[in-house]
């Protein structure tokens, strides 16, 4: 990308995030970022092949670290326990919880969203993020024996991210983290398996 370029999505990505803020996902058009970006509509198109990815790139470009935390997730196979790594990527992911969650509500109300967010990533945009990060730390975990050979990455992460989600919308509805308690609880619950008692 040249530097005009690089200036224009920049642009596009404050405007994004400031509208977000002001009105929510749902009332932030196209239109209104555009013209808030001081550039033609189409020419988001040329940075950003639809809403979802310009949202999800704003969203991105707030939380770095996190972003970046995950990424080397993968690497850490085979070092410190199973357990730790993934309650810290977990941990991590759940302090998106004030910014994700209204993206996440606005996917799942607006029917274009929706049919976008199962669209792959596209060139240049975010990378594979956390589902394909974790499947691909616990397929590396499995290879060196430190996971169940018959457990399936990609069921078990959507598992955790399920639980995840769902530890960040349900009860307490105060603002704030997720209880760091409970992500360890669901990852060892994952791990371990209820089992059955005695007798």
């Amino acid at each position: 990308m040249s530097g005009r370029a690089d200036r224009t999505r920049a642009e596009l990505i404050r405007a994004t995030t400031r509208l977000v803020r002001e009105v929510g996902y749902a009332q932030t058009t196209t239109r209104a970022i555009a013209r808030a970006a001081g550039v033609a509509e189409g020419t988001m198109y040329r940075h950003f092949p639809d809403k979802a990815s310009l949202f999800l790139a704003a969203l991105l470009e707030q939380h770095g670290p996190v972003v970046e935390a995950v990424e080397r997730l993968p690497a850490r196979a085979g070092q410190g326990t199973v357990e730790d790594n993934l309650v810290g990527c977990l941990r991590e992911l759940a302090t998106l919880r004030e910014a994700v969650l209204p993206l996440e509500l606005a996917m799942l109300a607006d029917p274009e969203l929706a049919a976008q967010r199962r669209r792959p990533p596209y060139p240049g945009g975010p990378g594979p993020g956390p589902p394909v990060r974790i499947a691909e730390y616990l397929a590396a975990e499995q290879r060196l024996g430190r996971v169940r050979a018959d457990a399936d990455p990609q069921r078990a992460t959507m598992i955790l991210l399920a639980v995840l989600f769902g530890l960040a919308v349900g009860p307490p509805a105060a603002p704030g983290p997720v209880d760091p308690d409970l992500i360890r609880d669901a990852v060892r619950l994952l791990l371990t398996g209820l089992g059955t008692a005695p007798g």
